[in-house]
Order: C-alpha cells, then sequence, then structure tokens
C-alpha cells in the first residue's frame, strides 16, 4: 500500500476567531466522537507502512479539548496540530511537549496587520511563548492576503527576529475574500526571496523554497501543490466522512466515512482516482509547453479559473527570479 497521511478535522469549520478570509467557513462544526477517533486512529495506525502522519486542522482543533487529544496520543503515529494558538495554555504546551507534537502556529505579521483579518494578535503571541517555554517545535504559517501582501520583507522580518522557530510556511490567499493578485504574489515572493537568500538561506526555513530544492535535489516537492498527482492525503471530517482535499470537502467527492468502509476501499474508488488526475487534466497548452512547468505543474486546482492558475504569473516572475539562485545555492552545498 502506497503511504499517505491524514489531516483530521476534529471539530469542522468550528472556530473561536472568524478569520475574513477562512476558506473553510461555510462547512458543518461539530465534534469529532471519541469512537471515531479510536476506529480512525486505529484502522490507520494498523497499515502496513511505517511512517502515519496525522495532522489535527480546522476550524480550530484545540476546541476539541485537551482530552480528545490524549486520546489520540496513545496511538503511534507522528502528530502535528495547526492552530490559531490563542486558547493554547501551560498544561496544553506541557502535553504537546511531551508527546513531541509538531504544532503549526498562524499568525500574519505584527498586531495591525494581524489583527486586520485574523484578530487577537496579542492571544496568539501569548501561546506562542507558551510553546517557546515548554520546548516545544513549532513553525508559523502566514496567509498572505491584503493585509501583509505590499511588505514582504517587514513581515519576515517580524516573524524571524520575534520568534524562536526557524521554519515559515507562507500560504497565499486567493478567496473567499481579501484575495491577492498574480502581480502581487510575484511582488511579494520576490521581496522575501531576496531578504532570505540574502543572509538566512542556510539558517531559516521557507516550506516553498525548500519544496523547489527537493525537486532539484531528488526530482520531487515537499509541497502538493506542485506535484503531479492530487492524491497525497487524506481529508477526515467531524463526523468521521473522508475526503480527497480539505480544498475539495464536498458531498460529490465523499469517499466514504471511517466507521463504515476500510482505508483500502477508499484509497482505491474510482472518485479518488478520478480526483488524482485532475492536478494534470485539461491544462491548457500555455501551461504545459511553459518553461516553468516543470515546478509547479500548472499550480493547485484550487487556483484554477478557466483552466491556468490565477496566480500564474507572478509564478513566473518569481521562478524567472528565484531559480538561478537556488541553482547555486544548490551547488555550494
Amino acid at each position: 500500500m502506497q503511504p499517505f497521511s491524514l489531516l483530521v478535522k476534529p471539530c469542522g469549520a468550528d472556530c473561536n476567531l472568524a478569520c475574513e478570509y477562512c476558506f473553510y467557513r461555510g462547512h458543518a462544526p461539530g465534534r469529532m466522537s471519541p469512537a471515531v477517533l479510536e476506529r480512525m486512529l486505529s484502522t490507520y495506525c494498523a497499515l502496513p507502512f511505517r511512517d502515519k502522519s496525522v495532522a489535527f486542522q480546522g476550524g480550530e482543533p484545540t476546541l476539541a479539548g485537551l482530552g480528545f487529544f490524549r486520546m489520540a496520543s496513545r496511538h503511534e503515529a507522528q502528530f502535528s496540530i495547526q492552530t490559531n494558538a490563542t486558547l493554547l495554555t501551560d498544561e496544553w504546551a506541557e502535553f504537546l511537549a511531551a508527546g513531541r507534537w509538531l504544532v503549526g502556529a498562524s499568525i500574519d505579521g505584527p498586531q495591525p496587520v494581524h489583527d486586520r483579518f485574523r484578530g487577537d494578535h496579542a492571544a496568539t503571541v501569548a501561546g506562542i511563548r507558551r510553546l517557546e517555554r515548554a520546548g516545544v517545535d513549532y513553525n508559523l504559517l502566514t496567509v498572505v492576503s491584503q493585509s501583509n501582501v505590499s511588505n514582504p520583507v517587514g513581515t519576515y522580518l517580524y516573524l524571524r527576529d520575534n520568534f524562536s522557530t526557524r521554519f515559515h510556511q507562507y500560504i497565499e490567499c486567493t478567496g473567499p475574500c481579501r484575495e491577492i493578485t498574480a502581480e502581487q504574489w510575484g511582488d511579494f515572493l520576490c521581496g522575501l526571496f531576496d531578504e532570505w537568500a540574502r543572509r538566512d538561506a542556510r539558517t531559516v526555513s521557507v516550506r516553498l523554497f525548500d519544496s523547489i530544492v527537493a525537486q532539484m535535489v531528488v526530482g520531487h516537492p515537499t509541497q502538493c501543490s506542485f506535484g503531479t498527482s492530487c492524491r497525497q492525503y487524506l481529508v477526515v471530517e467531524h463526523d468521521g466522512s473522508v475526503y480527497p482535499c480539505d480544498f475539495h470537502v464536498r458531498e460529490d467527492l465523499r469517499l466514504g466515512n471511517v466507521m463504515t468502509d476500510s482505508w483500502d476501499k477508499m484509497l482505491s474508488c474510482g472518485k479518488y482516482a478520478d480526483f488524482a488526475r485532475r492536478k494534470l487534466a485539461n491544462l491548457p497548452s500555455a501551461c504545459i509547453g511553459c518553461r516553468h512547468y516543470r515546478w509547479c505543474h500548472g499550480d493547485c486546482p484550487r487556483n484554477r479559473r478557466e483552466g491556468r492558475s490565477v496566480l500564474c504569473a507572478g509564478w513566473m516572475r518569481f521562478f524567472d527570479h528565484a531559480i538561478p539562485i537556488l541553482e547555486e545555492i544548490v551547488k555550494s552545498l
């Protein structure tokens, strides 16, 4: 069996914040029951491959409660959680540190920037400080929206200089609101890259740049949006329903339910195979013949309008600018 990871939504879309740009708003809230949690993890951890990876996202997954995650940690897997960090307590931090959980903390920049569309910057920073004091491995996830897209260097330096982690992830906002344009995305990436390459290329990990380096070195990306197939992980909603991607949690793409269907059945169903093929299906000839096709493979399907990524021009500008420099960095390693 080909290894795969799980992305779990234990509270559905339920969240203590109301970020304006959240793509998951509109999905049903709820709570995953102990029975669904146990069935999901016991069957997944019994599968015949070694590395098991389970990530909890939301909404805000910590709303499920610390007891829920103590139950999850009884199983053998690499666990991670993506959180807005506002509800983290010292007890939470101690638990995450003891279980060697990887934590993604969402923060978009300094207080005026972060609070423009997300809110409660002070509580987010307080939560991150608890993670730091407890020695939790964590990274920072930043949504690039109209709040910060015009200031890539300031955003990067704030995150680099005010937090102990050296792992950053920048996610483009392409809806449902506060979306950025291709020109803005290209400008942001080039500005971010230049500041990073100037002195941090060997000390700060930016997921996008790491993914391109991985393609250069080992031939495949670490970022799923750059892959050739949308068959990277499975999403499990709070009721146990399974979907191929959290950007496509729709009834017509429901693969089954962990309470009634085996992983093998869901992975081998035609609906999943058809979804996986969509990554390269129906791409315009301009994409296939593009000099940068090998890097983006048409970008994530969620960003496409009429077959082509709405960020295409921005990606092309970034690749033209950064690829030669990254190639030199790789040669020097």
